[in-house]
């Protein structure tokens, strides 16, 4: 009985030294994977810091932004040495060398439109040129969009971001009477796009045409929602929205404004607005006519900034999109996978 009563107490000590010890190793691998997480976390968060002390530091270098600057070298740069263990990636992309959606309705905005008739006349042209850049962009190579199609796009995405107040219907575009018979029903937002994912809401935009197939690119990287002056800047544009800029232009002409400003000798001719008309061969029309629009620019106000924290085989990326003035980085939108 003695001898029993040992062989069941010493099992039962077995039985309670194993579950604590699985226990224990439960707790101390949830407590490592926090650790990693926090420490994942804080990194990415220094990446974001250091980008945007570069913004801010560039503005002491020079007076214009292109693919040169401090902050568009960053994903060239080694931080391993920053850490003890692991390493971050952070790469810095200029938000005012894409497509400004929210430019396509200027004159409409609440407290944007002016008394005086040519100021009026003035905004209203401006308007025609830029949604005349995204008709562009999407009717050539290689988006290749169908002339209806096009049109509905750029239709729907008017009735989409306008004020909706007694401005009508565009004559292929969209209000709540067409949002409010899909299933499920919503309403038009009649209000600025807040962001690319948004567009898969208006009326004619495919998840395929924003997105892209394996044999067609994304039209997404090529928009921005941020700002709503209908300004490029031409030292970061894409080809595909440097060829936009004007009918004529072709994507030999739109390579060679691309070539020309990859060349290190070419460097600080990109502070002139106009740089492009020392682009050999290019059109002297062309060039008026790039002019006359006044959208383009070499000076950008809107970055995104990405930095991705690497530790033993975990990662976490951090996406910051900030606004730079003069003096401070102010951060529109934070998002963190």
């Amino acid at each position: 009985m003695a001898l029993l009563l040992v062989i069941s107490l010493v099992s039962v000590l077995a039985m309670v030294t194993l579950q604590f010890n699985r226990e224990m190793r439960q707790a101390y691998i949830v407590s490592a994977g926090l650790k990693s997480s926090i420490k994942l976390g804080e990194m990415a968060r220094s990446g974001i810091t250091i980008g945007e002390q570069a913004l801010l530091l560039d503005l002491d270098e020079n007076v214009f932004d292109s693919l040169y600057d401090s902050w568009a070298l960053l994903a060239d740069e080694d931080f391993s040495t920053l850490f003890e263990e692991g390493n971050i990636e952070i790469t810095v992309a200029d938000e005012t060398g894409k497509y400004q959606v929210n430019a396509m309705v200027i004159q409409k905005k609440e407290g944007r439109k002016p008394t005086d008739s040519a100021a009026n006349a003035k905004q209203i042209q401006r308007e025609k040129d830029v949604r005349n850049i995204l008709w562009r962009l999407l009717r050539d190579e290689p988006f290749f969009v169908e002339d209806g199609d096009a049109r509905e796009i750029i239709d729907s995405l008017i009735d989409w971001i306008d004020s909706g107040d007694g401005d009508g219907e565009e004559e292929f575009g969209a209000e709540d009477n067409y949002y409010q018979s899909l299933t499920p029903p919503y309403s038009c937002k009649n209000g600025p796009v807040e962001s690319i994912e948004e567009l898969l809401q208006v009326k004619g935009i495919t998840r395929e045409l924003l997105y892209g197939t394996e044999e067609k690119p994304a039209l997404a990287p090529l928009l921005t929602f941020l700002g709503d002056d209908g300004k490029i800047n031409i030292n970061s544009a894409d080809v595909l929205l440097l060829q936009a800029l004007d009918y004529d232009l072709d994507k030999t002409m739109a390579e060679s404004l691309i070539s020309f400003r990859e060349d290190e000798g070419n460097q600080m001719q990109l502070e002139d607005p106009q740089w492009y008309r020392h682009v050999p061969s290019f059109p002297g029309d062309i060039s008026d006519i790039i002019q006359t629009q006044d959208l383009t620019t070499v000076v950008s106000k809107f970055f995104t900034i990405q930095a991705t924290a690497e530790l033993y085989t975990r990662q976490q990326t951090i996406a910051a999109t900030v606004e730079r003035t003069d003096a401070e980085i102010a951060i529109l939108r934070w998002h963190s996978e």
